[in-house]
């Protein structure tokens, strides 16, 4: 089935990423092979046709990701050949022809019994070719596609690939393609690497255009898959991968879509070879572990000592090389069992297994799992195995707790995923006297994970996780109570909250966190609409002001802080700098890095703003708000074929959802998909359409276009904002999909003087108001807020 390119409307074939035409991002259907590479041709040569007046086509071979691959004859030779053409489709791009070149030269550099010889580079009616010996046999994937390989087998090919890379690697070329399907095995049982389109030859500039990522995402390495610069390490990453393949018969990261493969290749540990494939030689997942270390100095630092830790365990022997002491440290803490007699103490039991969580996320050298990916574990329907995959973590923490009376009982231990294997557990039983008993145990067990893992504590973090509250167990018991609620979310929750930590501010006026906690039920009261901001803003920001005065340390409010100085005071360098301080005291804390990232867009600094997308997202992977602030994060930075598919997706599952059609429409108009942007817009304005109306709207669009249709949305919006508040995209952007521009301006002028929050993106990456840059009303407000223009795209 062919992809419609949604830029040029260029037919692709099925399972293209990036158009052949215009070179834009496409969209892949869902189940779509992971191991595509990212560029795919499409035309034939038929059979017969002569080129350069000695080579007959025979029949086509194969596509990769720099050209087609026939079978031919060479009539002058009299030998078959295999010959490879740079694919129509990539012609029009800038350095596509040079890159083949430069493969071409690379390969007939090489000349090695395990690497296809290439014979010769030539042009035939302006299309450039590469002739190269035919082998025959079958690729690799095929191999492992039909069934088993014998160990021995495994390991000889292994051998037999790695010293082909060697003589690439010594002559400085590195493949950056390495995969099971540029492999092939020739009738007498060789290895024969092939395709280098994506060689690098050292001291080169890159293939790609300022560095951009190509290659077969199933096979990348972490840096290759960020599109950082890459040497010779990254080809031991993938020939791990392909080990890992003929091993097992499955691929080690996987993933319905490239960013799912992607998020698995940078962020989780592949599951065990042992339970694969009991019979693997001792020391083999050694090699395989140590090549795909997620750093390349975690790797071998050559090919020859991946080669020679092969023909070890081929012989019986341990790996000379060690595997890199452990995976990442990544780590998730699952909700507490609560054993006691009496459940009404599961406030206090969840409130510990928070603070032990809480510590762990102040320790830096962690990457720790937040706490609303983990509430949907609580009953324990998978396997360790299971959740780990799911959250993207090597290690999970268990534990189990009981109270009755002053008297306390707590368990916990820690897993390493894969194996299943026990890392570190102990128990701790006590009398509970005052609020320092309880905080020693968290304390304790959270220093003894972060030393299990040998993840280093700072001074100021152990300063900061060693700290005992100013408060005694009934106003800590209040506290507790209160942070239950707020994760309840409903008007009458959140006014118990407000009831709890009124009366711990009772018993004791001086613990910070009572004033941070109500700053954060008023700011729920007044986003969830339960409250106007004229009775919510003050109570935020005197009990706001009331925590920090007291307590500096508190990531939370610093966060609340960033956020004020962002959507209510427009400074941007306040809140910069409290986004910092809420990070530096928790650098798991995922919601402030998903924020954070959007103020980076806002001061232009896009690649800073995506690093910390990525990483919230690592955070709190199956939090809805966060896949949610991820998918605006996208539309923001201006990537808009991610955001839109990303929409798409959620959607299927909230057809009615108001911000996820919102950022739909938007993506989709500024991809000229306009027949989406048509169905979004239905489920986002503030009043009922009703089905005639948009049928009226669905009739003008096809008759008449996208400007015609929003020109009626228009006018139905200005009568409904005669009476009714009315935001900054429900018009100055509509206007502009109308082509009313100065209408469009007039109501972003309304909208700064009304301070709308929206007003903060109208110059981000996404360029929503780009025909608005050149206008003077439009930089004088720009300049008042100290927002940057860029009005060259």
């Amino acid at each position: 089935m062919a992809i419609i390119c949604p830029k040029c409307q260029h037919e692709n074939p099925e399972g293209t990423l990036y158009c052949g035409k215009c070179a834009a991002p496409l969209k892949i259907a869902k189940g779509s092979d992971a191991t595509k590479t990212l560029i795919t041709a499409k035309e034939s040569l038929k059979k017969g046709t002569t080129l350069a007046g000695r080579y007959t086509i025979i029949e086509e071979l194969g596509r990769g990701g720099m050209g087609v691959v026939y079978k031919a004859e060479d009539t002058k030779l009299k030998r078959t050949v295999a010959l490879k053409f740079l694919p129509p489709e990539l012609t029009h791009i800038p350095d596509a022809s040079d890159r083949f070149m430069r493969e071409a030269q690379a390969a007939a550099a090489l000349d090695h019994p395990n690497i296809c010889t290439v014979y010769e580079f030539d042009k035939a009616e302006d299309t450039s070719f590469i002739s190269m010996a035919y082998i025959e046999g079958q690729s690799l994937k095929r191999k492992i596609e039909s069934g088993p390989i014998e160990l021995e087998e495994t390991l000889r090919i292994a051998e037999q690939v790695s010293e082909g890379l060697q003589e690439a690697h010594k002559k400085g070329i590195v493949h950056r393609d390495i995969k099971s399907s540029n492999i092939m095995i020739d009738e007498r049982s060789q290895a024969k690497i092939m395709d280098f389109g994506l060689a690098r030859v050292a001291g080169r500039t890159l293939l790609t255009k300022d560095g951009s990522t190509m290659g077969t995402v199933a096979y990348m390495s972490p840096e290759q898959a960020k599109g950082e610069e890459v040497d010779h390490r990254t080809d031991i990453w993938s020939l791990g991968v392909v080990l890992y393949e003929m091993l097992t018969g499955e691929i080690p990261f996987k993933g319905e879509h490239d960013q799912a493969v992607i998020h698995s290749i940078l962020h989780r540990q592949p599951a065990s070879l042992k339970k694969a494939k009991p019979d693997a030689l001792s020391g083999l997942e050694d090699i395989v572990f140590q090549a795909l270390a997620k750093k390349p100095s975690g790797r071998y630092s050559n090919m020859e000592e991946f080669a020679e830790d092969l023909a070890a365990v081929a012989e019986g022997l341990k790996p000379f090389k060690a595997r890199p002491a452990l995976p990442e440290k990544s780590i998730a803490v699952l909700p507490f069992i609560n054993d006691s007699p009496d459940q009404e103490n599961t406030y206090f039991i969840n409130g510990v297994m928070e603070e032990i969580l809480g510590n762990l996320q102040k320790i830096k050298a962690l990457r720790v799992i937040s706490r609303t990916s983990v509430e949907q574990y609580r009953d324990r329907k998978k396997s360790v195995r299971e959740i780990a995959d799911e959250l993207g973590v090597n290690y999970i923490v268990e534990g189990s707790a009981q109270k009755y009376g002053n008297a306390f009982r707590l368990r916990a231990q820690l897993i390493m995923a894969a194996q299943e294997t026990h890392l570190w557990g102990e128990s701790f039983q006590q009398k509970i006297g005052d609020i320092e008993d309880i905080f020693n145990i968290q304390i304790t067990i959270a220093k003894s994970i972060a030393e299990a893992l040998r993840a280093v504590i700072s001074p100021e973090e152990k300063r900061i996780i060693e700290k005992i509250p100013d408060a005694d167990l009934a106003v800590y018991d209040d506290f507790l109570k209160a942070r239950s609620h707020i994760y309840d979310g409903r008007r009458e929750a959140l006014n118990k909250a407000l009831e709890a930590l009124t009366s711990g501010v009772a018993k004791n006026p001086g613990w910070a966190p009572l004033y941070a906690g109500l700053a954060e039920v008023w700011l729920w009261i007044q986003q969830n609409g339960f409250e106007q901001p004229s009775v919510t803003a003050p109570q935020i920001i005197e009990n706001l002001n009331k925590a920090l005065a007291l307590d500096p340390d508190l990531a939370g409010a610093h966060y609340l802080s960033a956020m004020i100085a962002h959507l209510v005071d427009w400074d941007w360098e306040k809140s910069e700098k409290e986004f910092l301080k809420a990070l530096a005291i928790n650098p798991n804390d995922a919601l402030s890095r998903g924020l954070y990232a959007h103020l980076l867009l806002i001061m232009h600094r896009k690649d800073e703003a995506l690093a910390q997308n990525e990483l919230a997202l690592s955070l709190d992977p199956l939090n809805p708000m966060m896949k949610l602030t991820n998918i605006g994060t996208l539309l923001q930075a201006g990537e808009y074929q991610a955001s839109l598919s990303l929409a798409e997706e959620a959607v299927a599952n909230d057809p009615d959802n108001l911000n996820l059609n919102q950022m739909i429409e938007i993506a989709a108009y500024r991809l000229k998909q306009y027949d989406k942007v048509i169905r979004a817009v239905r489920h986002i304005l503030p009043f009922p359409l009703e089905e005639d109306a948009y049928k009226d709207i669905e009739r003008i669009y096809s008759e008449s276009g996208i400007v015609a249709a929003y020109g009626k949305i228009v006018e139905r919006l200005e009568r409904y904002a005669e009476s009714q508040p009315v935001g900054l995209m429900d018009m100055a952007f509509r206007y502009l999909v109308a082509d009313e521009p100065d209408k469009a301006m007039d109501w972003v002028e309304k909208e700064f003087e009304m301070h709308d929050p929206n007003m903060t993106y109208i110059t981000t990456p996404a360029r929503y108001f780009e025909r608005l840059f050149g206008d003077p009303r439009f930089i004088a407000i720009c300049e008042k807020m100290n927002l940057p223009v860029d009005e060259k795209e």
